[in-house]
């Protein structure tokens, strides 16, 4: 009688696993497709890939990977789909639930040695030692076209980095608790600083990034003919935007006849609801501008700089911009895959060439900044001095 029960029992387990197996298999191809359906409709994908069968050949490629595939690498194949496309805006991530365990695994690497090898590494590498507060990581080449981001301290795997086919970094992280698998498009190494998480080779202060209040305009005067003006949010959520129509109304005369410094750094953009009539202004402006931007300056800041620069009376100061220019949405919209582990999060807008030949590369300043010299309007103050009759 025992042996009958065991049986059964024994049978019962294979059947539920093989239950779970089919489950498995079923909820990554449902999220698979959904996922291509859904990257079909935005913009980017029309305008980028349509039509290319390369894009079709990575699909087809995909079904038959993802099959077995455990939540962990069916995200790595989902987001594969994302790599592919030049959109730094699309997003992929696992739904957030705060109840999951960490999904940090430890490489098997001898840290110190790793450290040691890295440290040879040139500043302009991504390979390297990267620091955030009082944590040490490295990035090292796991494959030709892929890297590791671990902790130095412990080993354990904080992310992993694809090369795209159009001269970038696409990050998945593994580093949020709540939120165990997110895809970072676009990571680029400027100026000693991994743009996006951020992680910095250097332990010494940077200048490179704006600190301000908690209000996002700014206009005041730095002595007789030069002044600074300060834009560091395009939002255009309703209270953003009547606070940019007030203070535009409050500044529209006040500009200085000679120079003007514009700052927006730090800016994460926004929309030409707000932004717009700011370029308008200075379009009109009659004094040289001076116009300030970093590698957080993003998305319709981007197009900012991009709207007022090579104008004659503009010169840009700073470092490259994050190179998120594009597309974008305007709402917002977010798509839970049929499994309900993952979000997609797709743009709606159209990107204008103009534009796209900045995506994943950033838009370069005319004059490069140093980021550990000093402060980077007084290092404007300078450069006018030097080069312009006050």
């Amino acid at each position: 009688m025992k042996k009958i029960v065991y049986a059964f029992l024994f049978l019962t387990v294979i059947a539920l696993q093989a239950q779970k197996g089919v489950a498995q298999e079923n909820q990554n191809q449902a999220d698979l497709n959904e996922l291509y359906s859904a990257l079909q409709q935005t913009p980017s994908y029309k305008k980028l890939k349509k039509n290319d069968k390369s894009y079709a050949a990575l699909y087809d490629d995909l079904k038959s990977k993802i099959v077995h595939a455990d939540d962990k690498s069916a995200f790595k194949l989902l987001s594969k789909l994302l790599i592919a496309i030049n959109d730094n805006h699309l997003g992929l991530y696992s739904t957030p639930d705060s109840s999951r365990k960490s999904s940090l695994v430890k490489i098997s690497i001898n840290t110190d040695s790793l450290k040691n090898e890295l440290q040879l590494k040139h500043v302009d590498s991504l390979e390297g030692i990267y620091y955030s507060g009082e944590s040490e990581l490295g990035i090292y080449a796991n494959s030709p076209n892929s890297y590791f981001l671990i902790s130095l301290v412990n080993g354990a795997l904080l992310g992993e980095l694809f090369k795209t086919s159009y001269g970038g970094c696409d990050l998945i992280w593994y580093g949020n608790k709540a939120v165990p698998f997110s895809l970072l498009k676009n990571v680029r190494l400027v100026n000693g600083v991994l743009i996006g998480l951020p992680l910095s080779k250097y332990r010494k202060k940077s200048f490179a990034n704006l600190i301000r209040g908690k209000e996002h305009f700014e206009l005041k005067a730095i002595d007789d003919e030069i002044s600074y003006l300060r834009l560091s949010s395009f939002s255009s959520n309703n209270d953003n935007i009547k606070k940019s129509a007030d203070f535009y109304a409050d500044i529209s005369g006040q500009l200085p006849k000679k120079y003007l410094i514009v700052d927006v750094r730090n800016n994460g953009g926004g929309g030409y609801k707000t932004s717009g009539k700011f370029i308008e202004l200075l379009k009109k402006y009659k004094g040289h501008i001076f116009l300030l931007h970093n590698s957080a300056t993003v998305s319709n800041a981007e197009q900012f700089v991009l709207a007022l620069k090579g104008r004659k009376n503009v010169t840009t100061l700073g470092e490259q911009t994050k190179g998120m220019i594009t597309f974008g949405t305007n709402y917002g919209k977010k798509i839970t895959l049929p499994s309900g582990r993952f979000v997609f999060s797709p743009t709606d807008m159209k990107g204008l060439d103009r534009e796209l030949a900045y995506e994943s590369k950033g838009i370069d300043p005319d004059v490069k900044l140093d980021i550990f010299k000093g402060d980077w309007i007084e290092q404007t103050m300078d450069y006018i001095k030097n080069n312009f009759d006050k």
